[in-house]
């Protein structure tokens, strides 16, 4: 089956009929970025944002990335591939405003429980130091406390890295090996993957499924620069 995008831009047509003609010819002019992550293992879906379908046949691992939004607020809602919104079973807000972060994330994803649920992350576009990749990673699967290994070293040092969180490390640029143990644990239960790490990129790491269907990576590379 085919994943088939209609477009997030059905979303900004829905928000700003909500907001009339002359509040959308005064819109703030300044773009959003929404990445969305299908993480639950064993069902496809479709993605309905503002009450209409933006993705469709969308399967476990597959990415979509780089969609371009004004400001607003979205009601963002996975279904069944093939059912009608209202037939949702997971819903969240992205109140994309002001502040600072411009670069978003959501992942549909199972928690430590079993229990399907979507986290929305914002995430660090600061320009990286010279010779330097920014490396994210996120816990979004059904797991207990996990350490992120690269190149055989323990990333998150031995603390407890469980569901829901999301750990930054800035490291050189170059190839990398990494893989994800349980605590306490040396032998992998993700990976090994091999990471090319370019400076000037934050590559955000999302670690999903469950021990029935296996777990892995979704990688999102995203450009922020360098400093000078």
């Amino acid at each position: 089956m085919t994943k088939r995008i209609i477009g997030l831009a059905v979303a900004v047509a829905t928000t700003m009929a909500f907001a009339g003609t002359a509040s959308a010819q005064a819109s703030d002019p300044r773009e959003f970025t929404l990445n969305v992550v299908h993480g639950i293992p064993g069902v496809v879906v479709d993605v309905c944002v503002n009450g209409e379908k933006a993705i469709t046949d969308f399967e476990p691992g597959e990415v979509v990335t780089d969609v371009k939004l004004p400001e607003g607020t979205y009601e963002l809602e996975v279904t069944p591939a093939g059912e009608p919104c209202s037939a949702s079973i997971l819903e969240v807000t992205a109140e994309l405003e002001g502040g600072r972060f411009r670069n978003y994330t959501v992942v549909a994803n199972l928690d430590d429980a079993g229990t399907p649920n979507l986290l929305l992350f914002r995430n660090p576009m600061r320009k990286t130091a010279a010779g330097e990749a920014r490396l994210v990673v996120r816990h979004t699967a059904d797991a207990p406390a996990v350490t992120v290994w690269a190149d055989g070293s323990r990333l998150n040092r031995g603390q407890q890295f469980v569901w829901g969180e999301s750990r930054r490390f800035n490291v050189p640029e170059g190839e990398y090996e990494v893989f994800v143990s349980l605590a306490g644990r040396t032998d992998p239960v993700i990976g090994p993957v091999d990471l090319s790490l370019m400076a000037g990129f934050t590559y955000q790491v999302y670690a999903w499924g469950n021990a029935e269907a296996g777990y892995s990576l979704a990688v999102i590379p995203v450009e922020v620069g360098q400093e000078q």
